[in-house]
């Protein structure tokens, strides 16, 4: 995995080695990313992009791979799990209290596997208080949206 600034300059080498995957910037310095760097499979780090040093984020309860991106006050990570007995684990993890909120599990109808699969791709809205997402649930590839307020705020 590298970093660079926009016109390819600056080049910086995070991890040259294994699983790299989903990842969101944090801040203008770290950036959040499932990768195994201490050799015990997967995890989210948070990796400083200049130094290279880390911290595991929700260890013990981000257990599985999926798109993650912070909330708009970077006080929230939403991700999901890719299918568990056929569904697929919307979740919430603060990262003020180390605590984990499912909000929900989706069917994932099997025909859909391979390149034409439905990941869940959760997004924020700007204001951090709803979210939207992609399901198959009720049988079609179908956008979701969710009202979060009670829970970010």
């Amino acid at each position: 995995m590298f970093t660079a600034d926009l016109d390819g300059e600056d080049l910086h080498r995070l991890i040259d080695y294994g699983l790299v995957s989903h990842f969101d910037w944090k801040n203008d310095s770290e950036i959040l990313v499932w990768t195994d760097l201490e050799g015990q499979g997967g995890a989210f780090y948070l990796i400083q992009e200049r130094n290279g040093s880390y911290e595991k984020v929700g260890e013990g309860l981000l257990t599985s791979d999926g798109h993650c991106s912070y909330s708009p006050d970077r006080n929230w990570i939403l991700c999901y799990t890719y299918p568990i007995e056929g569904y697929r684990q919307l979740m919430l993890y603060s990262t003020e209290r180390d605590e984990l909120v499912r909000l929900g599990q989706f069917y994932s109808v099997p025909q859909l596997v391979g390149e034409i699969r439905c990941d869940l791709h959760p997004r924020w809205n700007r204001s951090g208080d709803w979210i939207c997402f992609d399901s198959t649930h009720e049988g079609s590839r179908q956008m979701y949206v969710m009202d979060l307020s009670a829970i970010v705020k």
